[in-house]
């Protein structure tokens, strides 16, 4: 029989649930579902963000500015809706980029 990938305890009291226990199995397919969403959106703003993927304020902050450094939004105020730099015929190019970037970093740290 297949085991669940994140097993439930016996009973689910409020001291046992792991409240900050990610959404997505790692951070690198948060941002990678990030990415598509904005880009084929076509549309951002850091609240509606929060809002779709539940994620905690600091939690989206973070993300707005990793999207604004990989350069798939610009600039602007952190709650309004901001430019997406990215065409949706260029996204699987801008995913392949930012995992083959991922994968030199682990590479380096590896050596």
């Amino acid at each position: 029989m297949h085991e669940p990938a994140y097993p439930y305890p016996e009973s689910l009291d409020d001291d046992d649930l792991d409240f900050s226990a990610p959404i997505f199995p790692t951070e690198y397919d948060l941002i990678d579902r990030v990415i598509e969403l904005v880009v084929q959106s076509g549309a951002f703003s850091r609240p509606t963000l929060a809002a779709a993927l539940r994620l905690a304020e600091r939690k989206s902050m973070r993300l707005t500015f990793q999207l604004e450094t990989l350069g798939i939004i610009g600039g602007g105020d952190l709650d309004g809706p901001r430019r997406v730099l990215v065409p949706v015929g260029e996204l699987a190019a801008v995913l392949g980029d930012v995992r083959a970037d991922r994968r030199a970093v682990a590479a380096a740290y590896a050596a």
